[in-house]
């Protein structure tokens, strides 16, 4: 069995901390909960210690093997419950580093005005990250995606999607080299193998309650909506994202 470290108090109640956004800030940390999310944390080197419930320690040992450089600490029931914010645990966390991606060569771009919901949050960065796009942009008052229910919902792709926040969202619209497309309910262009479009294309999205303010779509180059077919009038916002990802990915070319 691998040696495992014990903690100090102040290291625990540091790790405990990391809960509150601006501690997060402070330090530069963030906490990494999960198998999936702890695995891609290290393949993307930003791991500063593993934290190990005590009664999975067996569990993990090869993933400690596998990274003899790396702290490793093993914690208790109570600890860990304290660190993390989950109910059901893997047993398996990390608290990592924070980073910053550059761009993607691609031809799209996503652009959220506002979402709330860490867990949205969490869903955008798969989303973004499934079809290659460039960058997932979050205007000013998005939840931090250094929260641990944007890292969780991520499943991992947080580790590989760029993302950045801008405060100034309508001057970067503005400022848009291609077109910008805002996603409306309705009265907007449906996406056809016909539709001419601008690259790079920047796919702008509302809040997830809101939708879009009106200055943001009316700055838009260009409105495209998606006609329900059934009884449902809408689509939430993850959903509605992936479709027009999707549609739009097949114009990149």
């Amino acid at each position: 069995m691998t040696d495992l470290l014990t903690p100090t108090r102040k290291q625990v109640a540091d790790w405990a901390r990391l809960s509150q956004k601006k501690f997060r800030r402070e330090s530069g940390q963030f906490l990494i909960e999960g198998e999936v999310c702890v695995r891609e944390a290290l393949k993307a080197k930003v791991v500063d210690c593993l934290l190990v419930l005590s009664t999975e320690a067996e569990r993990w040992e090869l993933l400690s093997r596998e990274h003899p450089k790396l702290l490793s600490y093993r914690v208790n029931s109570d600890v860990f419950q304290r660190v993390s914010q989950v109910e059901t645990t893997q047993g398996i966390a990390a608290i990592g580093k924070q980073f910053k991606l550059p761009a993607r060569k691609s031809g799209l771009t996503m652009l959220c005005e506002q979402v709330s919901d860490p867990g949205n949050c969490g869903a955008l960065l798969r989303v973004a990250d499934f079809f290659g796009v460039s960058e997932l942009i979050l205007g000013a008052g998005s939840t931090d995606v250094w929260n641990e229910k944007v890292v969780r919902g991520s499943m991992g792709s947080l580790f590989h999607q760029p993302v950045r926040e801008v405060e100034d969202i309508h001057a970067l619209i503005k400022e848009w080299k291609g077109d910008s497309l805002a996603l409306v309910a309705h009265g907007g262009e449906e996406v056809s193998s016909t539709l001419q479009l601008k690259a790079p294309k920047l796919l702008v999205l509302g809040n997830e309650t809101r939708g879009l303010s009106p200055e943001l779509e009316e700055s838009c180059t260009r409105k495209l909506t998606l006609t329900p077919h059934g009884q449902a009038e809408s689509l939430n916002l993850v959903t509605a994202a992936a479709v027009f990802c999707y549609a739009l990915s097949k114009k990149l070319v």
